[in-house]
């Protein structure tokens, strides 16, 4: 699963790098944090299908998905990752893939080594930061919607999950899931495709990534600062 992610570049500078817009507000007050944990306001590049011409909005959006029948948000937080194996089974995810398909960009994500560990003992993971080799940001595919919420007054919410497939050989090593990462023009074609692109949800080139254990400061989601990322004794590939 992709649980924390590190955002770092600002949503300006998103949307050069992804030639979008930016939606109201999106913008405003931006700062750096590198410990995004689920339920936080997170920015996600959506296609505006008023426009036939490839138009892209980066909007702000809740990391956790609320479908509509949705009562509160307490469900959110158990639908912050979609697997792609399942997505046209699940009836929270199968009627978004027809036009609710989105990108989320990240500098980099955490993933808490799970392969090989000892469940007899009690000691806590290691967590790993994992980024592009080339460190610009990663486009992770993903899916939303909307959603009012009845306890402010129907106030529309948007919501999103991030896509999730099988590990590449290097990242096996650490984990048994990693998220779809697409490149151009892999994007364009998620994001705009009459039909949902299924064949884009696949493990990344063993070269695309790169990861190094960091501390386990970064357990707590009060630590936001970039000393988190960090290596602290080996670079795993």
């Amino acid at each position: 699963m992709c649980g924390r992610f590190v955002a770092t570049t600002a949503p300006q500078q998103l949307a050069l790098l992804f030639d979008a817009q930016l939606d109201a507000g999106v913008g405003e007050a931006f700062a750096a944090n590198y410990n995004i944990a689920p339920t936080t306001s997170i920015v996600s590049l959506t296609a505006d299908r008023a426009h036939d011409d490839g138009h892209r909005v980066l909007r702000r959006m809740h990391w956790g998905l609320l479908p509509a029948w949705s009562k509160d948000r307490s469900r959110a937080a158990s639908m912050i990752n979609a697997r792609s194996e399942t997505l046209t089974l699940k009836p929270s995810f199968r009627p978004l893939l027809a036009a609710h398909r989105c990108v989320i960009p990240v500098d980099g994500y955490y993933e808490w080594k799970t392969v090989g560990v000892s469940t007899n003992v009690k000691q806590p993971k290691q967590p790993y930061f994992i980024r592009s080799a080339d460190e610009l940001p990663l486009a992770i595919a993903g899916l939303w919607t909307t959603w009012r919420d009845p306890h402010l007054g129907g106030e529309l919410v948007l919501s999103c999950a991030l896509i999730t497939t099988s590990p590449n050989e290097s990242l096996a090593a650490i984990h048994d899931r990693m998220p779809c990462i697409l490149d151009e023009p892999e994007i364009g074609e998620w994001l705009s495709a009459d039909e949902p692109p299924l064949h884009l949800l696949r493990p990344s080139a063993n070269d695309r990534l790169r990861a190094v254990t960091v501390s386990t400061a970064v357990n707590n989601v009060r630590n936001k600062g970039s000393a988190l990322i960090e290596p602290t004794t080996t670079t795993l590939f």
